[in-house]
Parts: C-alpha cells; sequence; structure tokens
C-alpha cells in the first residue's frame, strides 16, 4: 500500500515499503558502482542507467536484465498506480544512479557554507525542460543504501511546500519515495557516516498521442 504524508495543505510525498528489494541490497550496491565507472567523465552525482522515450504505446512493462530493472519497474508501476489524470497510451521513463558522497563529494550538498543565499533546491521538470526532454509527471527514488551515524538533520530528504515552506523527511533502505516531478526538493549529505547515501531514481511521464490513421 502507498502511503501518503502530506505537507502544508496540498503537498504529498508517497511512500512505500519493498522489503523484497531490500534483501538485493549488496547486489543493487555492485550494479550501482557498475553504472558509475562505466561514467567517468560524469562531473556530477547523478549517472544515467535507463532511457525509454518517445516508443508509441510503451506501457511501462521492462524486460529486466538484473535486479535494477526490478527497482525501476517498482518505481513505473507505483507512478502508474497514482496517475489518475487522464487516460494514456504512451508513457516516457528515465532512470539514474544518484549518490551522495560523505566524504569529498562531487557536489556540494545542502549544508554547506558555499551555498549560503543560493537555491539548493532542483525541479526536474525544469531540468527535463532545460534537457529538451520529456515532462514528467512523477520523480520517485529508492533508497538502496543510507548513511549512519546520523546527526540532526543528516541524510534527510527536503523539500518545499505550496507555500515554499521547508519540510523533510528521514528515508530508510528499502523506501520507495514519490513526488510530483515539479516539487523543488534536495538531499542533505552526511559527512560523519562510514557510507555514501546511494539511490535509484527515475522520472515517469504519461502522454495521449494520437495515432495516425495509415491510408493502406
Amino acid at each position: 500500500m502507498i502511503e501518503e504524508l502530506l505537507f502544508g495543505k496540498s503537498t504529498i510525498i508517497y511512500r512505500k515499503r519493498l522489503p523484497e528489494l531490500t534483501l538485493h541490497k549488496k547486489e543493487l550496491l555492485k550494479k550501482c558502482e557498475e553504472v558509475i565507472e562505466k561514467q567517468p567523465n560524469v562531473k556530477t552525482d547523478g549517472y544515467a542507467y535507463l532511457r525509454f522515450r518517445d516508443v508509441l504505446e510503451f506501457d511501462g512493462k521492462l524486460e529486466y536484465t538484473n535486479v535494477m530493472d526490478k527497482v525501476v519497474q517498482a518505481g513505473i508501476d507505483n507512478c502508474k498506480e497514482l496517475y489518475k489524470k487522464a487516460e494514456y497510451n504512451m508513457i516516457d521513463t528515465d532512470a539514474w544512479v544518484n549518490v551522495v558522497r560523505s566524504q569529498n563529494p562531487v557536489q556540494i550538498q545542502f549544508k554547506h557554507e558555499d551555498l549560503k543565499d543560493i537555491n539548493k533546491y532542483h525541479i526536474h521538470t525544469d531540468i527535463n525542460e532545460m534537457n529538451n526532454q520529456f515532462r514528467p509527471d512523477y520523480t520517485y527514488v529508492y533508497y538502496i543504501q543510507m548513511p549512519d551515524n546520523l546527526q540532526g538533520e543528516d541524510g534527510v530528504l527536503y523539500f518545499l511546500d505550496e507555500n515554499n515552506k521547508e519540510h523533510y523527511i528521514l528515508p530508510e533502505e528499502g523506501d520507495l519515495i514519490i513526488m510530483k516531478a515539479d516539487l523543488p526538493h534536495a538531499p542533505n549529505n552526511a559527512f560523519n557516516s562510514s557510507v555514501d547515501r546511494m539511490v535509484l531514481a527515475g522520472n515517469v511521464g504519461f502522454q495521449n498521442v494520437k495515432k495516425l490513421k495509415s491510408l493502406i
């Protein structure tokens, strides 16, 4: 069952436990490292894993090649369960590995003196628009590994409600978190952790594309 967490008057974060996938933590971490190692020139914390776009009548069903595909499938399936806006005949989706390093991070994370007075949040609809990609309806994040030795707000996920008031939640390993893709959010680092935060995340967009009638 998908749990609804309400913040403000209308901002909802969706959470679902996926205990069957926590059994594959070691395998998932290994696959994540393989994805990262194959993209040595990436200068962010995100490493592309899968893109499935502009395929008419793609209903979101993947052909599994490894356990990471099962995570992606769970993300797509739960976004489909939430989507009730209109009919659709095509799903656009992508997925990536995101790592927040406890030591020597590639990107400066939320709690850092260099980010004072700077907007620390990012929005996936804006990112995709900037990159001329599909407009997603939802973003999901599956938490493979969370940092340890947490203090205060270490490791939390920050987000803004409809009035730009800041909230946060602390996900657990095995959580699938889903949010509207236009929700401003940002992960916090954990400098005292002995492990990195490792997640598999993705966007899901729904379209109803008109089919052209053939004259043949």
